[in-house]
């Protein structure tokens, strides 16, 4: 994506945050992420909306933390279960391997990067979904 296109969308998201009354917006590709914030003194007045109960099961991504090759510590499947700190796999960068792990007890709910694969800094590599209780 070329520097004019994201800061177009920057503006259109913009946009939408205010004309729409929400104060954040988050827009996630496979190429890219993007998230606006509006600061609520310059949003319009809008009709008053109930609050969100919170989600039942909270699914929570795991992004890349470095610019490299992704490799999986082995073969995850959905539904397998996972712990806090488990190394998901490793990302090599300039002969570096810094692990991915983790960040909560929970499930994969979907491995979104293939071993071998480029990754870029903040990609999301994993869905870790909440243990059921």
């Amino acid at each position: 994506m070329k520097q004019s296109e994201a800061l177009s969308l920057i503006d259109d998201l913009t946009r939408i945050a205010r004309e729409g009354g929400a104060s954040r917006i988050e827009v996630e590709t496979e190429e890219f992420s993007v998230a606006v914030s509006v600061d609520s003194a310059t949003l319009a007045p809008s009709v008053a909306r109930p609050p969100r109960e919170p989600a039942k099961d909270p699914a929570r991504r795991v992004h890349a933390s470095a610019v490299g090759i992704f490799s999986l510590s082995r073969e995850w499947a959905s539904g397998e279960p996972v712990k806090r700190g488990a190394v998901l796999g490793a990302i090599q960068s300039l002969g570096h391997m810094a692990e991915i792990t983790s960040p909560d007890d929970g499930r994969i709910a979907e491995v979104l990067v293939t071993g071998g694969a480029p990754v870029e800094y903040g990609q999301p590599l994993f869905v870790i979904s909440a243990l059921d209780k």
